[in-house]
């Protein structure tokens, strides 16, 4: 008889891993129910090795996710059994790679898993923040508003980054054709300048110097460049995939002039929200908490979300552990204290997440202006150097011929 490795939830909270013999993984399920487990994964086991009977899905966009949520979410309130919502939702995808997944995750539930186990073997799809709050929304009956707590955050998170991407969109813009028209001009039309200017043998002035050097370097050791700028691009890959890198980096991107205030902001709105949508869907706070470490996207505010972990495991306030930290802002400090003392913690980290959601808009509309100056003085110096290189010496024959 086969014998299966499980991972399953006991009736206390607690995870437990064991082996057990049974002929199917139906029968495995069937086994852990009875004894008031909560199945989350089901491995088999072949010749001293453990094969996974779960494909990993491949790459499925967030926003197939959300329309996933959203509509199973609307199927669910409107009284239609969770077998029969997957079943409509996967005729109804698009995406085979989607379609797949759903299809997968029915005929788990149908051998007798948890629809939580069953997501869990898809993290490319759906996060470890999703999987858990549908984990606490299956243990307390409450599936259909995990599932739209879900969807709501999905969405502010996924319109917040629109928002930050159309602001860098201008600049980035901006930036690659300044890089590409002063490449042209070097390799196309300061030859011919060169030429005349070598002809005439009349002393050049400084900027007419630098021009020449700059497309002697660029003619002569472009391979060079283009060498350094990707060894400079993929050391810096590997540098922060370090984890010392990583919070160099990570430091770096919330304490930098201009974009720091916005990443610190957009940081603050994610952790709220997050930890608030985990926290109200009854998971007890320390897994809350360890699941919006590890999904906050700033290894800096990483680590200070663990420690404050460690803090509440050894009997601490969560206001007193943020406070002696040095990375959380006064005002999310005292909104949680406050939140913790009263007993509304959950309705204090919404009004949080909804003030920085205020703040990161007003932070993106201020860095656009901010931009834009700053990319028209750098177009003017370029311009102005260029053509200073190129009519100086010009000005000067005029001057000679006169």
């Amino acid at each position: 008889m086969p014998v299966y490795k499980y991972t399953a939830i006991t009736d206390q909270g607690i995870e437990t891993s064991d082996e057990i013999e049974a002929p199917d993984v139906g029968a495995v399920a069937t086994k852990l129910e009875r004894l008031n487990y909560l199945p989350v994964d089901i491995r088999e086991k072949r010749k001293g090795l453990e094969m996974k009977l779960f494909s990993k899905s491949k790459k499925v966009k967030s926003e197939e996710i959300i329309v996933f949520t959203k509509q199973l979410v609307t199927l669910l309130k409107a009284g239609v059994p969770l077998l029969s919502c997957l079943e409509a939702l996967m005729d109804q995808a698009e995406n085979p790679a989607m379609k797949k997944i759903i299809q997968n995750i029915y005929f788990d539930i149908e051998g007798g898993l948890s629809f939580s186990g069953s997501l869990r073997k898809y993290p490319s799809a759906f996060s470890e923040l999703y999987v858990n709050s549908i984990m606490a929304g299956e243990a307390g009956g409450a599936l259909d508003d995990i599932l739209q707590r879900l969807s709501d955050l999905m969405e502010h998170d996924n319109a917040t980054q629109a928002k930050i991407k159309a602001a860098m969109r201008y600049p980035m813009i901006v930036v690659i054709s300044l890089v590409v028209a002063f490449v042209a001009l070097m390799m196309l039309v300061v030859p011919n300048f060169i030429d005349l200017f070598r002809q005439l043998k009349v002393d050049l002035p400084a900027p007419t110097r630098i021009l020449i050097g700059l497309h002697g370097i660029i003619a002569n050791y472009w391979y060079w460049l283009l060498a350094a700028i990707a060894l400079t691009y993929f050391g810096f890959k590997k540098y922060i995939s370090l984890e010392k890198g990583a919070m160099v980096w990570d430091k770096f991107k919330i304490s930098m002039p201009m974009f720091g205030d916005l990443n610190m902001k957009t940081a603050m709105s994610r952790f709220t929200r997050m930890f608030e949508t985990l926290n109200s869907s009854g998971l007890p706070i320390l897994q809350a908490l360890e699941i919006t470490a590890k999904t906050v996207g700033n290894r800096i505010i990483q680590r200070e979300i663990e420690l404050l972990a460690v803090g509440v495991l050894q009997g601490q306030g969560l206001g007193q552990t943020l406070g002696d930290g040095k990375v959380f802002p006064p005002m999310v400090i005292r909104m949680i204290s406050i939140g913790e003392k009263s007993g509304s913690l959950d309705s204090m980290l919404l009004n949080v997440s909804r003030h920085y959601d205020t703040e990161v808009e007003y932070a993106v509309q201020r860095l656009t202006s901010m931009i834009e100056p700053v990319l028209t003085v750098a177009m003017g110096v370029i311009v102005l150097f260029l053509a200073m290189a190129i009519f100086l010496p010009m000005w000067d024959l005029t001057k000679i011929a006169g």
